[in-house]
């Protein structure tokens, strides 16, 4: 059934026990109703602690582990060396963009191509902080060295988005 909610239980023998069958049920089993649209929640059996993320990423880990290509390399890095503060950012930014991608599902397509366009009409949507009216203070020599290293790496990248837009269009 779609969208079914489905509590499973994690046993200390690493079982997994689903009330709705009154069955066990195995990673693959559990992995078969996610993808029938039902929503898991797995639980520790003894202590009632939630799991559900912890199985997911196993899932995906021992199945499938090209999906982890979603995640670069230096932004796995950046989430093991993250504080507390960043973590919590990183957590509300992807809560945030699968909810307006849910939304675009609900409503339609988008009138924007590509993803990176989509989080950009997402963020607009904000309004902006008080401090982005503001008139700019003046910099020091080493902030515009940095500013002006930035700009620079900015132009690269949209030049190499435009490059991979163009052969993305050429391609098709």
């Amino acid at each position: 059934m779609p969208d079914e909610h489905i509590r499973i239980k994690r046993y200390p023998n690493r079982r997994f026990y689903a009330s709705h069958t009154s069955k066990y049920v195995s990673l693959s089993e559990i992995e078969q109703l996610i993808r029938d649209g039902s929503e898991v929640e797995i639980v520790d059996s003894q202590t009632g602690e939630e799991l559900t993320r912890t199985v997911l990423v196993q899932i995906i880990a021992e199945k499938y582990p090209d999906k982890f290509a979603i995640f670069p390399t230096a932004m796995l890095h950046s989430i093991l060396r993250a504080n507390d503060a960043m973590v919590d950012f990183l957590q509300e930014y992807f809560q945030n963009s699968l909810a307006y991608l849910d939304r675009f599902q609900v409503q339609g397509t988008p009138s924007v191509e590509q993803p990176i366009h989509w989080m950009k009409a997402w963020l607009d949507q904000w309004p902006k902080p008080p401090s982005a009216n503001r008139a700019p203070k003046p910099a020091d020599k080493e902030s515009d060295g940095a500013e002006a290293e930035l700009a620079e790496r900015i132009a690269g990248l949209e030049k190499r988005i435009a490059e991979l837009e163009m052969e993305r269009g050429n391609g098709s």
